[in-house]
């Protein structure tokens, strides 16, 4: 999410907070509050402006796709990113996406 060309486009969609599952407080309950059972790491969820849950990083199975790796985990993604988009392009969804790949071949 750091990388020089991914940040600023993220920047655009998104607020984006980590939570420390294991050491920050109440960060298990903030997790029940989209989801009512243990997802495993990492997991998220895209929220709107009242924290109201728009989608979740569990795919149609309801399994969590974490860090998308995988073909379908990294198509599943991109249908997210298409979901809540408000102010990102098509264009930059394919360059998160094509990021992403390269990024997982690259072993990061």
């Amino acid at each position: 999410m750091a990388l020089p060309n991914v940040a600023p486009v993220l920047a655009k969609e998104f607020v984006i907070l980590k939570l420390d599952y294991d050491r920050g407080i109440g960060a298990k309950e903030i997790q029940k509050r989209y989801i009512d059972k243990d997802q495993g790491l990492p997991w998220f969820v895209f929220v709107d402006g009242d924290g109201k849950g728009i989608i979740t990083s569990n795919d149609e199975k309801g399994a969590n796709i974490g860090h998308p790796y995988q073909p379908n985990e990294v198509a599943t993604f991109k249908v997210m990113l298409q979901k809540i988009k408000k102010h990102l392009t098509d264009a930059e969804i394919d360059a998160l996406i094509q990021s992403l790949i390269a990024t997982n071949k690259a072993g990061g």
